[in-house]
């Protein structure tokens, strides 16, 4: 008898000693990031891509951009994705078209600050937090700004930005439409 009590108190620490794998699913949505598509100033239904941009995030050198999907320095899309700062309410970007031609008199320069609001939500043990992002959750900053300019919608070559989703939740929809 005190042979098999023995045996079930092994066996129980044994099975109390097991711990949950800790490993986020690679699927789990985590912070997202800021999805700006790009339009034709003349035809706003139409999409447009962007000739070798470059896009620099604030304290960042020149030399140092954020990378397309293949690892580029410069991007030739209709669509991007700008990571927001999750420890302060605004982020700035410096954003280059033409950069990719050897010739810095060719370069055209505008500055793109976005102010937002932050919401961290818990996912789980394994993933930790997310971070959430509203555009106009202080009404006292504008959503973004061109060229540190709150009195304009255009820049040296942005014609016009929209604010087409304020709540930046997921990576789904478009959330700036950025004309050119």
């Amino acid at each position: 008898m005190k042979k098999i009590i023995a045996t079930l108190l092994l066996t129980s620490f044994f099975f109390t000693s097991c711990e949950k794998d800790d490993i986020c699913d690679p699927s789990t949505p985590t912070t997202p990031q800021l999805v700006v598509q790009f339009f034709d100033k003349n035809n706003i239904s139409l999409t447009r891509k962007t000739t070798n941009l470059k896009i620099v995030g604030d304290g960042m050198q020149d030399n140092n951009p954020l990378l397309n999907p293949n690892g580029g320095q410069t991007w030739n899309d209709t669509i991007l994705y700008l990571p927001l700062r999750v420890n302060e309410n605004a982020t700035k970007f410096k954003l280059i078209m033409n950069a990719n031609d050897n010739n810095d008199e060719n370069d055209i320069i505008d500055y793109l600050e976005f102010n937002y609001t932050r919401k961290d939500v818990y996912i789980s043990r394994a993933c930790g937090f997310k971070t959430l992002f509203d555009l106009y959750g202080d009404p006292l900053r504008k959503a973004f700004l061109i060229n540190d300019n709150p009195n304009t919608n255009s820049g040296n070559w942005i014609n016009n930005i929209q604010v087409m989703q304020s709540q930046i939740n997921d990576e789904n929809e478009t959330h700036i439409k950025i004309f050119f």
